[in-house]
C-alpha cells in the first residue's frame, strides 16, 4: 500500500521542508516511486525542486481538479511535486463553503491512483490551520520534526493534541510514525538536555536517526537540489540518508 506520510509541526524552524524534500528525494534513491505535495504558501519544497509551474495544489484543493492533473516535474528525476502557490494563502477563504472541509486533501486522493507510488510525501505550514488537518486528515502517518532548542518542546505537546483529536475525530487510520530530532548541535549543551528530555518523555516514538546541524542542508536550496546531489559527503546527506533507511525499514513491519 501507499504510505502517505504527513511531515507536520505547528512550530516554524523545525526543518519540516528541508526533511520533506530530502526524505522525498532519498526514498526515489531508493528505487521508491514518490509524489510530494506542497500544501505551504511559502512554497519552498516546490522552490527547492524546481516545480514551479502553473500546477498548484491550491486547484486540487479549492476547484476539485484531480492530483494528476496539477503534478510538475522537478530537478530529482522520478520525483513527482505537486506545487504549492501563493493562492493557498486564502485556501480557508476558498474553502469556507465547501462541506467537510477539512477532508478535501483525502478525498481527492481517494479519486487517484496511488499504486503509481509507494509513498506520497505531504509537506505543511508552520501552523494549525485547514490545510495542515487536510494533510493530517489524508495521511496515514505524520512525521513531526523537532527542533533542538528547549522551546521547541511547547510545539510538541501541541502538535501531539492536534494528532489526538485527527485520530479521534477525523482518521482513526493516522499513525505516529516518529519524532525527528533536527538542527541537533553536540557541540552545545543546550542540544543534548533537549534530546535527553524528549527521550524521556517520548521514548519509542522518538527515530533513531538525528539530523545535526550542518551548512550544507542549510545551502542545498539555493543549488535546487537535495543534500544527497549537491553535497553527497557531508553530515547532512548521510543522517537524512540513514532517515530515509530507517523509513524504508518500516515497510517490513506493515
Amino acid at each position: 500500500m501507499t504510505r502517505i506520510i504527513a511531515i507536520a509541526n505547528h512550530k516554524g524552524g523545525s526543518a519540516k521542508t528541508t526533511t520533506a524534500v530530502n526524505l522525498a528525494a532519498g526514498l526515489v534513491g531508493k528505487n521508491r516511486r514518490v509524489l510530494l505535495i506542497d500544501l505551504d504558501p511559502q512554497g519552498n519544497a516546490s522552490s527547492w525542486l524546481g516545480a514551479n509551474s502553473g500546477a498548484s495544489s491550491f486547484f486540487v484543493l479549492a476547484e476539485s481538479q484531480p492530483i494528476e492533473s496539477q503534478i510538475a516535474v522537478s530537478t530529482v528525476e522520478g520525483l513527482s511535486v505537486v506545487p504549492a502557490s501563493q493562492r493557498l494563502a486564502g485556501a480557508e477563504r476558498a474553502l469556507a463553503n465547501e462541506l467537510a472541509a477539512e477532508s478535501v486533501l483525502d478525498r481527492r486522493l481517494a479519486e487517484t491512483n496511488l499504486a503509481a507510488w509507494d509513498y506520497v510525501i505531504v509537506d505543511t505550514p508552520p501552523a494549525l490551520n485547514l490545510l495542515t488537518i487536510n494533510a493530517l486528515v489524508a495521511a496515514s502517518e505524520v512525521l513531526v520534526p523537532v527542533e533542538a532548542h528547549v522551546l521547541a518542546l511547547s510545539g510538541v505537546a501541541q502538535i501531539l493534541s492536534t494528532i489526538g483529536l485527527v485520530q479521534s475525530r477525523l482518521n482513526s487510520k493516522l499513525k505516529l510514525t516518529g519524532f525527528l530530532l533536527c538542527r541537533f548541535d553536540a557541540r552545545t549543551r543546550h542540544s543534548g538536555e533537549v534530546r535527553e528530555t524528549l527521550a524521556s518523555k517520548f521514548g519509542d516514538q522518538m527515530l533513531k536517526t538525528v539530523i545535526r546541524e550542518n551548512i550544507r542542508l542549510a545551502e542545498a536550496p539555493s543549488f535546487g537540489a537535495p543534500i544527497g546531489v549537491y553535497a553527497p559527503n557531508s553530515p547532512g546527506a548521510t543522517d537524512y540518508n540513514a532517515l530515509v533507511l530507517e523509513i524504508i525499514a518500516m515497510e517490513r513491519k506493515g
